[in-house]
């Protein structure tokens, strides 16, 4: 018992050695390895990347400096009219009235017929085509321009009658539909603007799409914008403007307007909603 009584006397200070011990051992040990600099920290951090503000999809480099291989100086101000100006937009959605007539029309210099265009935009197209054939470009024609409502009226039954007679299936409703998708009915032509052109090249017998295979279309398509001119029914934008592909229709609106919209890729439809 007395042996007994001696080892219960020592058993507290045994235990608290044998802490305080263990203690000591466990502020020894490092704690965890140490962190390498080398390392990339993890992703998902606030501090972990610097990052750039991405650029938006309205952004668009400044208009480049104009260097025309011809004096156009003369024609400066029929180019470059006060943007939002020359921006009526006539489509189906959108009709003139039977009565409208745009003034102050002159005639067309580069064609062979008896046609006109509001006297700007007439003047800004002369400009485009002494740059054409500086460029080489020198078999290109306008083929129509300003057309009034009872004209229109004309071409687009003249269509209908057509499409009849070479598909004797087709029912007027039928036909009319279908020319609908190459022509304007009478009041939404925008011919009836005097603000756009319709051209050729003197080797093509007939108004259509192989208009895209000459080369004159691929330095439309770059240029026109310089002069205030646009392609007006784009092959990527049948689904809104609700033509079918026109390489040969362009509209004229004016320098700032017209490069605001080719360097965004947008139609007049498109550029129109955007600014209202």
């Amino acid at each position: 018992m007395e042996v007994f009584r001696k080892y219960k006397l020592l058993l507290p200070l045994v235990i608290c050695l044998v802490i305080t011990i263990g203690m000591g051992l466990f502020l020894l040990i490092p704690q965890g390895e140490p962190k390498d600099t080398e390392t990339e920290p993890e992703t998902g951090t606030e501090t972990d990347v610097e990052t750039e503000p991405a650029e938006t999809e309205d952004e668009i480099p400044p208009m480049p400096a104009l260097n025309f291989k011809s004096d156009l100086s003369a024609y400066e101000a029929y180019m470059n009219v006060p943007a939002g100006s020359y921006l009526m937009l006539v489509n189906k959605q959108n009709p003139l009235s039977e009565s409208y007539v745009p003034e102050n029309r002159i005639s067309v210099k580069d064609t062979t017929k008896d046609i006109t265009l509001v006297e700007t935009a007439e003047k800004a197209l002369e400009a485009m085509f002494i740059e054409m054939r500086a460029a080489g470009f020198k078999n290109v024609f306008v083929t129509s321009a300003y057309r009034s409502y009872s004209y229109q009226d004309l071409v687009f039954n003249t269509y209908i009658t057509n499409e009849m007679k070479a598909d004797r299936t087709l029912s007027e409703a039928e036909a009319r539909e279908k020319v609908l998708r190459y022509s304007a009915a009478p009041g939404t032509s925008e011919h009836q603007t005097g603000l756009c052109v319709d051209l050729m090249v003197n080797t093509m017998t007939d108004l259509d799409e192989t208009f895209a295979n000459y080369p004159v279309y691929d330095w439309l398509l770059e240029n026109a914008w310089k002069f205030g001119f646009i392609l007006r029914f784009p092959e990527d934008k049948t689904h809104i403007t609700g033509y079918d592909f026109e390489p040969w229709h362009y509209r004229f609106v004016g320098r700032d307007d017209a490069y605001m919209i080719y360097a965004r890729g947008l139609c007049l439809e498109e550029y129109v909603a955007e600014d209202q």
